[in-house]
């Protein structure tokens, strides 16, 4: 029987968009989350856009799409009318938009940080009401141990390189340690710039990997007048949630229907459980953590 990997063998990167959306229900003690803009890179599939239409209601949705080639392509698999698609580069679309609501905005990159995408992030902080939320997802793959720090340095300055990173510290998820540090103190930098009194306050951290090392960290714009709304979003009472450098890690084995069927019938349980049909215990606990975020088998 074929092994079950949701959206292609992106498993992980399933789960993770599923606690972001989840998260993102919250944002109705602060104003209806269908109320919100959403603003992402939908490329061809749509995917995180079928999401927050489908889940939250929202249907002022803007995708990015830089290049020229897969507009047609775009367009015809766009799954609902009210997405745009607007050609250009983040650096040149985002200072275009209309900011004048509440917004949701995703930059869901597939490569390591660099300058560009540091600008990115700048510009979107930049423009953000009080109340709307930034995810960036990013490659957290080091490379090879020798050329680490200096691959770093080159993509986002040497001056910007943290003091005592090195090459050991940059293996396994080091880089994804460091480039949390790099945005969070991006953010909070350039909100205080702003001179308005927003602030940023980190909702979640995750680190996922079905293939390449990848990391999502999305936060809140903060702000005194709408301070006591985003407090009774409680974030916190989801388990999933990290606001601070304590990331939540998702890496889910590659599992049968068969598999599965027999686990979610153990499942959720206090106890841990033993190996089973010769599936490691890590292997049953990584999914027992995360089970109720993959699609249900038939």
């Amino acid at each position: 029987m074929a092994n079950v990997l949701d959206y292609g063998g992106r498993q992980s990167k399933h789960v993770s968009r599923r606690i972001f959306v989840d998260a993102l229900r919250r944002l109705n003690a602060i104003e209806k989350v269908s109320k919100y803009a959403y603003v992402g890179f939908g490329a061809y599939q749509f995917l995180d856009f079928e999401l927050v239409h489908r889940e939250l209601g929202i249907v002022d949705m803007t995708s990015i799409e830089s290049s020229e080639k897969l507009i047609p392509r775009c367009q015809f698999n766009a799954p609902y009318r009210g997405i745009k698609i607007l050609e250009g580069t983040a650096n040149t679309i985002i200072p275009a938009l209309d900011w004048s609501k509440k917004s949701i905005v995703w930059l869901d990159y597939t490569q390591r940080l660099r300058n560009d995408e540091m600008a990115d992030c700048e510009n979107v902080a930049l423009q953000l009401k009080p109340g709307s939320v930034l995810a960036v997802t990013l490659n957290c793959h080091a490379g090879e141990d020798g050329s680490r720090r200096d691959e770093l340095a080159k993509a986002v300055g040497n001056q910007n390189v943290p003091i005592g990173v090195t090459d050991a510290k940059l293996g396994e998820w080091g880089l994804a340690k460091v480039q949390r540090e790099l945005l969070t103190s991006l953010i909070h930098r350039t909100l205080a710039n702003r001179g308005d009194g927003t602030s940023w306050q980190q909702i979640l951290n995750i680190q996922y990997r079905d293939d390449a090392r990848m990391q999502m960290l999305v936060g809140i714009i903060d702000h005194p007048e709408i301070h006591e709304k985003i407090q009774a979003c409680r974030f916190e009472d989801m388990q999933e949630v990290s606001i601070d450098a304590e990331p939540l890690t998702i890496q889910l084995p590659s599992l049968t229907l068969r598999e599965r069927q027999a686990l979610d019938k153990k499942l959720p349980t206090r106890s841990a459980l033993k190996e089973f049909a010769g599936i490691p215990a890590k292997d049953i606990a990584a999914y027992a953590q995360f089970y109720r975020w993959l699609d249900p088998v038939g």
